[in-house]
């Protein structure tokens, strides 16, 4: 046996450097384009303003933009914008350089964490990690210095240790919270009423602390993030309600036409997202409701393509289980989300175009949610079926 454990052990040590040889060549590219030309979403300007004593959110709704970078929106909750602080003693080049290197160690320790949690073998976590690493979807979210990896690790907390401190840093995905509400939606559907309460200590802390630091009125503040998210997704430049870019499961409400419409098709939305919350809390095992939980969060809230990191503990799923019928389609619908499903989006619908003038963006778009409306499911299904 030794004998055996020691080979596999050299064997995933080769496979190791040959991955990591690779991972440097297809890096290198990606590092520099992110830090020269890139990393237009990282959220210094806007942690910059805060800790000049600026409320950046009544800054950007007064419609002022001079001292933000790039596509900085600002939108997401106080507490990240405090826990950014360190990054605003950098310059903005020396800043990006870190959060590059931050967000790289994160993608090859999330999946690390997952697999280990959930007892997958080395070589395959191994294949996981170099994968999921050069997905389009990741390197994307590389070079636009995005948030969301930061988010999926503290999401994942509750569901590898059932800890107070997991709990309790569980809630910095409540930062963004296009992604994080789901984990509310689970605490609350497993009536976890504590769990909720220690999930909510960061959020309230990252309030208080801005409000002191700004010289703002808590309450007032509370739903500033709010009022500057509907602002910048969803009114035009006259204030006019439109629905937003991204498409989900509810963007048919484009084609109607009455004031709020994109509101309506939101909160509808989250509301249905809740429902299938409720049916799959009974799932026993963890990793799958994990993958459930971020599925959903893809088919009813908007997201941009670098959010399809969220795929992650699906495909762990998929591969754990790969001897079922049911993995086998989940694992090729999260390869097509991690490399292949934004060129499905560009270039499908001009190819229509071309051939038959026909213009389906919306869709050819719409189908990704529906292929993971349906996988979300067949979750469902399967959990039933066993029983």
């Amino acid at each position: 046996m030794k004998i055996f454990k020691n080979k596999n052990y050299n064997l995933n040590l080769i496979l190791f450097s040959c991955l990591s040889s690779i991972l440097i060549f297809i890096y290198i590219p990606i590092f520099i384009e992110s830090i020269l030309y890139k990393q237009l979403d990282f959220q210094w300007s806007p942690s910059k303003l805060v800790f000049e004593g600026i409320n950046h959110y009544e800054y950007m709704l007064e419609g002022n933009r001079e001292k933000i970078i790039g596509s900085q929106f600002g939108e997401y909750l106080h507490g990240l914008y405090v826990l950014l602080y360190p990054f605003t003693l950098l310059s903005w080049e020396n800043a990006k350089i870190v959060w590059f290197l931050f967000n790289f160690i994160l993608i090859a320790y999330i999946p690390f964490l997952l697999c280990r949690k959930f007892s997958i073998d080395g070589t395959t976590t191994l294949i996981i990690i170099f994968f999921f690493i050069i997905s389009s979807v990741t390197k994307a979210h590389m070079v636009i210095g995005q948030q969301s990896i930061l988010i999926l690790l503290f999401l994942c907390l509750p569901f590898i240790s059932n800890s107070r401190l997991s709990l309790i840093l569980s809630g910095i995905s409540y930062l963004k919270y296009s992604i994080g509400y789901i984990l509310f939606f689970n605490f609350l559907a497993e009536k976890k009423f504590k769990n909720t309460l220690y999930s909510f200590v960061i959020p309230t802390i990252g309030l208080v602390i801005y409000s002191f630091i700004t010289n703002s009125n808590p309450i007032n503040s509370s739903i500033q993030p709010f009022l500057l998210a509907y602002e910048n997704h969803l009114t035009d430049n006259t204030g006019t309600s439109i629905m937003p870019k991204n498409i989900f499961i509810l963007s048919f409400f484009e084609f109607f036409n009455y004031k709020y419409k994109s509101l309506t098709a939101i909160i509808l939305s989250l509301l249905i997202n809740f429902y299938f919350v409720y049916k799959i809390k009974n799932l026993t095992d963890n990793l799958q409701k994990l993958s459930c939980l971020l599925v959903s969060v893809l088919v009813f809230f908007p997201h941009y393509p670098h959010n399809y990191i969220l795929i992650l503990p699906l495909l762990i799923y998929s591969l754990k289980n790969f001897d079922s019928q049911f993995s086998k389609i989940y694992f090729f619908v999260s390869i097509y989300f991690l490399y292949f499903f934004r060129a499905v989006e560009i270039y499908i619908p001009k190819f229509l175009y071309k051939l038959f003038s026909l213009d389906l963006n919306f869709v050819v778009s719409y189908f990704n949610s529906i292929l993971l409306l349906i996988v979300l499911l067949m979750n469902i299904f399967q959990y039933k079926f066993k029983k």
